[in-house]
């Protein structure tokens, strides 16, 4: 018969390493590693005739940074005879890249020494230091051979083993954990019935006793140890099973069969108690998660539903309205300004001309004598004729100030300017981009995008996140399928809040207007419908087309829908320069494309400069116990 019995609970500080996990991720900090993990631990114990414990245990060690050894420390305690325990090793090997080596005792080892054990003992215990370098990510089972006394006691009606195999003291988890205890004296003794065998085991609730009849002997399994618990094994056997053991007077049997009763019935409320919180606890784990979708996807499509427009046609065949490209583009873009912006507010001023856009070819040196590339070249045609301040803003983000002189500038030189002194660039591209948004708010098309609802929103499904990654991890990841819901449900809750946004009945009327352009644009040549009779609109339509975000294939089909004689004259030029912007020139692609690479690459400049200058008959165990001898602990030093 076995009766089991555990000592586990829900410990604060499971709850705090999970918080401390989900502030790591949260913020950026300097990550804690642990040294070493145990994945595997075995014990082989065999008690034998005379109480000793003969011990065989191997740890299996996997190592997260450089170490000089590992160690063992087993406590003396007295057991419930008042026999104080002790420890004798007798082996020490370890067993990497498939070989083992034995190693040697030593009196004394220094660091960085290979194959030598050292044990000090004092009144408290013993201490094992088993000196065997390892670098960061090896791998090492370390076989530690002992003889205990004191952890078996005989009584006038029994035996008892009651041994603390895992300790307390252990720098980290001890994973996999697998013991079995045989008796050397069973198979000579006269009562060698294995049904005489009772055992129990202490610590985490989840481990599991057993009792082997045939082979006399008891297996314990546990998945986790946690550093600071526990586990123990506790057994009663025939006194003849250990003939030469000094038996006490005292009847010992119905004394342990009451203690061990009393512990598994509070064990068994524990789990119970412990099934309950997790159902209740993954309830609403996934509930209130499902709740609080259910209560944004209303108000997003209650409150914050945006009037219905009035404009319902499929195409539209003019300019949206009177705003300047760059600040259609960020309003289609939600507020956030992209890098079309940029080029459209180029191709504008190449319209108004204010600037101009020709190729120079450069000449340079190389391995085999001078060579020539082509460059798309930016020239300041008529600084005082921009008078709007994006317009304004942009040229003093590629000339600079009028005091600088600049006249020209080449699209490889912008990347060059950024790398060279990103922290003006990017106070310069701040600036436009400020007079971007700044256009865009006067125009009031945004009632309110949702910015206190977001932040509310992001708030609520972060706290409700590490409510559930802390009842995850509390539960010793009992609980995976809740986990993943509840965290799909917020991810989905957040990506519908972010697109919380209520236009005004004008904004409504202009983002249809310029969706409805855009798909003109799009399927022009396909309509087979003539360019409009005023190429002054037409034109502006070209920047609309960028602005808009439609592809370089797209512009240059446009471009291309206005007969040749009416762009270009005999000599290859553009009348309207706004045209150099929309084809290919040698061996380079179109400018607008060109010059989208060279913003991406820019602010890429930017970001590095910046960031680099920048800072009884077997089943579960029960609660109760710690009276056995040995435990300990150990890690790496």
């Amino acid at each position: 018969m076995s009766i089991v019995s555990g000592h586990v609970g829900l410990r604060a500080r499971h709850v705090l390493a999970a918080v401390a996990c989900v502030l790591c991720m949260l913020v950026p900090a300097a990550a804690y590693a642990d040294s070493f993990e145990m994945p595997a631990v075995g014990i082989h114990a065999t008690v034998q005739p005379d109480g000793t414990l003969a011990v065989t245990e191997t740890r299996t060690f996997e190592f997260d940074d450089d170490i000089n050894g590992v160690y063992w420390t087993i406590p003396a305690s007295q057991n419930e005879q008042g026999v104080k325990s002790s420890v004798q090793i007798s082996d020490v090997s370890v067993a990497e890249d498939g070989a083992t080596i034995p190693f040697a005792p030593a009196q004394s080892a220094e660091a960085g020494e290979r194959g030598v054990y050292t044990v000090s003992t004092s009144e408290d215990g013993l201490e094992l230091k088993v000196f065997t370098p390892q670098e960061d990510g090896d791998t090492a089972q370390v076989t530690v051979s002992y003889r205990m006394t004191g952890a078996v006691m005989a009584w006038v009606d029994t035996a008892e083993l009651y041994w603390q195999f895992v300790g307390p003291d252990w720098e980290e988890d001890s994973c996999d954990v697998e013991l079995t205890v045989d008796f050397a004296g069973a198979s000579a003794s006269s009562v060698s019935d294995g049904s005489s065998l009772r055992a129990w085991a202490h610590g985490p609730l989840d481990g599991t006793v057993a009792i082997d009849e045939a082979a006399h002997a008891v297996r314990c399994a546990v998945p986790r140890v946690h550093e600071g618990e526990f586990a123990e094994v506790r057994a009663a056997f025939p006194v003849s099973w250990v003939p030469t053991l000094q038996a006490s007077a005292e009847i010992r049997l119905d004394k342990i069969l009451d203690e061990e009763q009393a512990w598994a019935e509070e064990a068994n409320a524990r789990r119970e108690q412990a099934r309950t919180v997790l159902a209740a606890g993954s309830v609403a784990q996934v509930g209130l998660p499902a709740l609080f979708l259910a209560i944004i996807g209303y108000l997003k499509y209650t409150r914050g539903r945006s009037p219905k427009p009035v404009f319902q046609e499929t195409y539209f065949r003019d300019v949206p309205s009177a705003d300047h490209p760059a600040v259609i583009a960020t309003f289609m873009d939600d507020g956030d300004v992209p890098n079309r912006a940029f080029v459209a507010t180029l191709m504008k001023l190449t319209d108004d001309r204010v600037i101009s856009l020709d190729v120079q070819t450069i000449e340079e040196d190389g391995l085999f004598g001078a060579k020539q590339r082509d460059e798309y070249r930016l020239h300041l045609v008529d600084r005082d004729a921009a008078t709007d301040p994006i317009d304004r803003a942009a040229l003093d983000l590629y000339f600079g100030d009028a005091a600088d002189g600049v006249t020209e500038i080449r699209f490889d030189q912008m990347k060059d300017a950024a790398a060279d002194d990103a922290e003006g660039y990017n106070d310069r591209v701040e600036n436009l981009k400020a007079e971007i948004r700044a256009a865009l708010e006067t125009r009031m098309l945004v009632r309110t995008d949702g910015g206190s609802f977001k932040a509310v929103a992001v708030g609520i499904a972060a706290a409700l996140f590490i409510a559930s990654l802390v009842f995850f991890f509390a539960t010793d990841l009992a609980n995976l399928p809740a986990f993943i819901i509840s965290t799909a449900l917020l991810v989905v809750a957040v990506v519908v809040a972010m697109t919380y946004r209520v236009y005004s009945q004008e904004g409504v009327e202009l983002r249809e207007r310029c969706e409805a352009l855009k798909r003109w644009l799009e399927d022009f040549t396909r309509l087979n419908e003539a360019v409009p009779g005023d190429l002054v609109l037409w034109n502006k339509l070209l920047v609309m087309a960028v602005a808009l975000g439609v592809s370089d294939e797209v512009l240059r089909q446009l471009a291309d829908a206005v007969p040749r004689d009416l762009r270009e004259d005999a000599y290859g030029g553009y009348y309207y320069p706004i045209y150099w912007w929309c084809y290919p020139h040698g061996r380079l692609h179109a400018p607008t494309h060109e010059m989208n690479e060279v913003q991406t690459a820019s602010m890429a400049e930017v970001a590095t400069s910046l960031d680099s200058s920048g800072a009884g008959t077997g089943g579960g165990f029960s609660v109760g116990g710690s009276g056995g001898v040995g435990g300990g602990g150990g890690g790496t030093f």
